[in-house]
Parts: C-alpha cells; sequence; structure tokens
C-alpha cells in the first residue's frame, strides 16, 4: 500500500493525497516525480514507486466464463484452446473507498468500467533481456456513463484541433463587426415605424410588408453577424493568451536580409498576446557580435551571464501566468548556455521554444508556423522513441577515432603563459599527476565531441573522422592560461550524428527527443570518460541547443563536469570562454533552491 499525490486539473485548488492499494500478484515499479518542499523553486526530481502486492488478487471469472475446451493444432504441436464469453464478471474486487486506488490488471479494468478508482500500469519498462521491471505511469479507464466527461473530452480534443489551425483573421472580424453594426442599424432605424404600423394595422400590414420583414431580416442577419465576430474574437483572444508571451533573443542572424527579418518579427508580433525583444550586449550599447578573436573569446561568459541577465528584467514586468515563448536567434553555445542558466536561475520557469525559419543543418525552413506545437524540453520520461519520430533519419555514433588536436592561443598581443596555479588545476580535473595515455605532468586530459545533423564539415573536421587531418584549435587566452595550455594532444573523440540520405529536415515532433538523446550520448561520454575536459564541436539548430541546455540544467548531478565548446568562426575552430559544464548553473541553483 503506497501513499500517492493525485493530479488535479487546471485550476483546481491543490492536489489531494490517495492511497495505491496493489490487487496483482506481483510488486509494481512505478517512475515518478518526486517534488522538494519548496516547490516554487525546487526542481521536480525523479523517483520510483514500489508498490508491493496487497495479498488480495483482483481477476476475471474464468471459470463462470468458461464455454468449452479443445486443441488448436500447429505446424508441430497442439495447444489447448479454451473457449471463453466476453465476461465484466470481476472476482475479489473490493468495493471503492475515497482516496483509494486499486492497481489491477488491464484486463481487469477494462472489464469494471464503471469503476473510476481502478488504475493499471503503463507504458512498460523493459529490461535488456525483454523483462517488464516497471511502468512509465499508470492508465484509467473512462466510466461508461461519465456524460460530463465525455463532454468535457470532446470540447478538449476540439480546442487542440483549434489550435493547430491559423487564428482568425482580424480583417474578416472587422468586417463582420461593421456588417453587423450596419445591419442593426438599419433593424433599430427601421424597428420604431414597424412597431408603429403593426399597433395600427397589424404586424406587416397597411402596406408596410417590406419594412416589416425587413427590419426582421436586418435584425436576425445583424444578430448572427455580431455573434460570428464576437466568437471569432474571443478564439483570436483565447489563442493568443494560450501561445502566451514571444521573448526573442536576437543574437545574431548574419545570413538573413533586413526585409526577411523584419517580416519574421512582424508575424511573431502578430501571433502572439505580447512580444518582448530580449537586449542582447549590442542593443545595450556595446561594440558586440559575439567575436571570437583574442579580445572577444574571453568576454563569453561575461556576455552570456548579460543576456540572461537581460531576459529576466524583461521578464520581471511580463505576466507570470501566461506561458513563455522563446525564439532565438544566437550562435549554438550561446544558445545551449541560455537555456542552462535561464531555466537553472529560477526552477518554476518554463521555457515553451518555438522554431523559427532556418536554412541550417537540419534542412529548409523557409517558413514561420506558429501552428507547431511549442517543445519546454523538460519532460522527457514519456518520450517516443527517436526512430519513431524520425524514422527518414538514422543516427551514427562513432567512437574508437583517436585525433592529434593542437591547442593554440588566439594571436593577441600579450600571449597567454600557462601558469603554475593553471597547471595545479589542469591535475586536479584529471585526478592525477600525470596524464593518463601519455604520463607527461601537467598535462589536460580531452575529450573531442562532435554532434552533427548531416553529412557534412565542422570547420576543417570532415564527415569520416578516420580521414581527419591534424586539427588546430584556437583557445581564447583565458583558457590556454588555466585549463587548456597548448600544445598537441593525442585525444580520442566521439561523434553523435543524425542524418537522412536524402537530407530531408528533421521533423519539428521529433526535436525534444533528439535533445534527450544527445544528453543521454554526452553524459555517458563523460561516465566513461571521467577526468576529462570535453571539448563539444557542433553542427545543430539553435532550438536543439536551448533544449539540450535545459537538459544540463535537469541533469545538474550527472552531466559532465567541464564543457567548453567549439566554435567554428572565421574559418577558424575557436574555443571560447563559456562554460557549459555542471558548475556553470550551480550558483543559479543555489539561488533557485
Amino acid at each position: 500500500m503506497t501513499e500517492v499525490t493525485r493530479s488535479e486539473q487546471a485550476g483546481a485548488a491543490a492536489p489531494s493525497s490517495e492511497r495505491l492499494v496493489n490487487l496483482t500478484e506481483h510488486e509494481v515499479f512505478l517512475d515518478a516525480v518526486h517534488q522538494p518542499a519548496d516547490e516554487e523553486h525546487g526542481l521536480p526530481e525523479p523517483s520510483v514507486i514500489r508498490v508491493p502486492p496487497a495479498g488480495q488478487f483482483a481477476r476475471l471469472d474464468e471459470d463462470r466464463a468458461r464455454l468449452g475446451e479443445g486443441w488448436l493444432v500447429t505446424a508441430a504441436d497442439r495447444v489447448r484452446l479454451t473457449r471463453l464469453r466476453r465476461s465484466r464478471r470481476v472476482m475479489d474486487l473490493p468495493g471503492p473507498v475515497p482516496g483509494t486506488r486499486y492497481v489491477v490488471s488491464r484486463l481487469t479494468a477494462d472489464a469494471a468500467r464503471d469503476r473510476s478508482d481502478l488504475v493499471f500500469p503503463l507504458s512498460e519498462i523493459r529490461d535488456d533481456a525483454g523483462r517488464v521491471v516497471g511502468a512509465r505511469g499508470l492508465g484509467v479507464y473512462r466510466p461508461t456513463m461519465a456524460v460530463a466527461e465525455r463532454f468535457r473530452d470532446w470540447r478538449a480534443r476540439a480546442w487542440e484541433r483549434r489550435l493547430r489551425r491559423s487564428l482568425p483573421e482580424d480583417w474578416l472580424t472587422g468586417v463582420l463587426f461593421a456588417v453587423a453594426t450596419a445591419l442593426l442599424s438599419a433593424a433599430l432605424a427601421l424597428l420604431p415605424g414597424a412597431l408603429d404600423n403593426a399597433r395600427a394595422h397589424g404586424w406587416a400590414g397597411g402596406g408596410q410588408a417590406w419594412t416589416a420583414w425587413l427590419t426582421v431580416a436586418f435584425l436576425a442577419l445583424g444578430v448572427l453577424s455580431l455573434g460570428l465576430a464576437g466568437r471569432r474574437w474571443l478564439i483570436r483572444q483565447r489563442m493568443l493568451g494560450q501561445r502566451g508571451t514571444a521573448y526573442v533573443v536576437d543574437e545574431q542572424a548574419i545570413y538573413w536580409l533586413p526585409e526577411e527579418k523584419k517580416s519574421v518579427l512582424a508575424t511573431i508580433s502578430a501571433g502572439f498576446q505580447r512580444t518582448l525583444l530580449v537586449p542582447g550586449p549590442a542593443m545595450l550599447g556595446d561594440d558586440w557580435n559575439w567575436q571570437a578573436d583574442a579580445s572577444g573569446a574571453p568576454q563569453w561568459e561575461a556576455r552570456t551571464v548579460q543576456l540572461v541577465r537581460s531576459f529576466w528584467a524583461v521578464h520581471y514586468n511580463d505576466n507570470h501566468l501566461t506561458r513563455n515563448a522563446l525564439f532565438v536567434w544566437a550562435p549554438w553555445p550561446v544558445a545551449m548556455a541560455f537555456g542552462a542558466r535561464a531555466t537553472a536561475l529560477r526552477r518554476g520557469l518554463v521555457l515553451h521554444v518555438r522554431q523559427r525559419p532556418s536554412s541550417g543543418p537540419t534542412g529548409l525552413r523557409d517558413e514561420l508556423r506558429l501552428e507547431d506545437s511549442a517543445h519546454d524540453f523538460r519532460d522527457t520520461r514519456e518520450l517516443p522513441a527517436l526512430e519513431d519520430v524520425a524514422p527518414q533519419h538514422h543516427l551514427v555514433k562513432t567512437d574508437d577515432v583517436h585525433l592529434t588536436v593542437t591547442l593554440q592561443p588566439l594571436p593577441g598581443p600579450d600571449p597567454p603563459v600557462f601558469t603554475e596555479q593553471g597547471r595545479q588545476r589542469v591535475e586536479a580535473l584529471a585526478g592525477s599527476p600525470a596524464r593518463a595515455d601519455t604520463g607527461r605532468a601537467g598535462e589536460p586530459k580531452l575529450l573531442l565531441l562532435l554532434v552533427r545533423f548531416a553529412e557534412q564539415q565542422i570547420g576543417p573536421i570532415p564527415a569520416d573522422l578516420r580521414q581527419a587531418a591534424d586539427i588546430c584549435l584556437r583557445v581564447s587566452g583565458s583558457l590556454a592560461a588555466s585549463v587548456l595550455p597548448p600544445g598537441p594532444y593525442r585525444i580520442p573523440v566521439s561523434e553523435w550524428r543524425l542524418a537522412a540520405e536524402d537530407r530531408s529536415q528533421v521533423p519539428w515532433p521529433a526535436f525534444p527527443a533528439v535533445a534527450q538523446s544527445i544528453a543521454r550520448w554526452a553524459e555517458k561520454q563523460a561516465e566513461e570518460h571521467r577526468g576529462h575536459v570535453i571539448l563539444l564541436a557542433a553542427r545543430m539548430p539553435q532550438e536543439i541547443a536551448v533544449g539540450v541546455g535545459i537538459q544540463l540544467g535537469r541533469r545538474y548531478t550527472t552531466w559532465p563536469e567541464h564543457v567548453y565548446p567549439v566554435h567554428y568562426a572565421g574559418d577558424h575552430l575557436v574555443v571560447p570562454d563559456l562554460d557549459l559544464g555542471r558548475h556553470s548553473v550551480a550558483p543559479e541553483r543555489a539561488q533557485g533552491g
């Protein structure tokens, strides 16, 4: 017997606690979410609920349903075949008890359709041998005669279909309001005369038939037009409220013509209740465009912090009850860091990421489809498998490749000097004073991870890693003096690649599963290469980068400790000073609870 919390419908005062009583023959293990005491700022953590058998087994009465027995002849043997009548008689099922839910088999719950307190394991979890070891949640059937629930479910499905369509056009709503005004005005002008004539000669009498019936027609058509216009206006306002506030992070869109960007921003403004532009460093008056030179690369960390603070300053004056739709134009490392730090700063924040037009590695998307659902990249426990949502794509993972990588400081007037403090820090990161594969003291243990969505190069890194020549990474001076000392290194390289032979676009519904797959892969690589500083080079959509950043915040305890991006800019691979590792969100988590 286990006590759990029941999720209420939206708008309910507070969830109530219920007991789970297991009426099956075996233990039931359920994936769950544990909410910390500080519900406003605390991050729900994954947990497992164990529901032991109660000693009572609720089941169908197969003896009374039995009609007869025979044999089923197969190619090699015979199998006993029992004929049964369809029955809804259930044995050993206790009566309803307020505050109690009974865990039964799916067949038992289906047979007792008049009961709303019966739940069954849903979305089974299997081990490598195919044995069921748990379930991702519980299912419950709607009672047969639940008219109110049927109507509520029908309305919810109808509204979901409505949300997948475009907003009602303002011009047509305005025309309907204008027509309604004209018709009702005409009806009100004719109504006094028609009523006076009706009092003297009867309705439509005295030769006033046209006037009388036109009054009725104008009144009826005017009311109908007013109703249609009002309905369209209410639907539009409700859809805008459902979409919420659009936050636009416009940090880099160098391949866009001004007219194209202006058109997209105008569409966003018209499609949301409110549109807010998050001011970046350049918009706040600095000469900054995420340059990756000797003077700019060391500033990426501080500039990202500035961008996140700008978002929170803008968000402070917004209605916190509405959704937060996010459109991002930024280098992928900045988008990833933004997703991690913005959501980590306040654990209750949910970013509903939307896809903007692009011609990037996932294929051409030349239109803005606001009818597509947004992704928050948070609730990933119920995600379908990646091969189910992107069947035309195939995932390729490459390991056991070693390349020679030369770390070279970015050219500048004052070349960085690798200090004694830097050497001690590298040794502390590696966990030993000598590097594992070379035995040389004071050198870092490095791992290069590649993420890409097509058979494309990442700068000088070719699609076939086994044909790659030596790679040169230009390192920010601050990192070259502390974490990544200059020099050549023979390091392991692993790759995650999602590609399609026809170069088709990765489906937007697959983005959460893609972000989850990347995060899990990065965690596995970090586990297999403990003590390594990870260099992450990528060609991925900015929405995926935001999603992986959100995963970073949620996977704080298992995410790699030290991750630095490899950004392709100016015909060079540059490692800017921007921490994408576990500790990049530690201060925010401490503030957020």
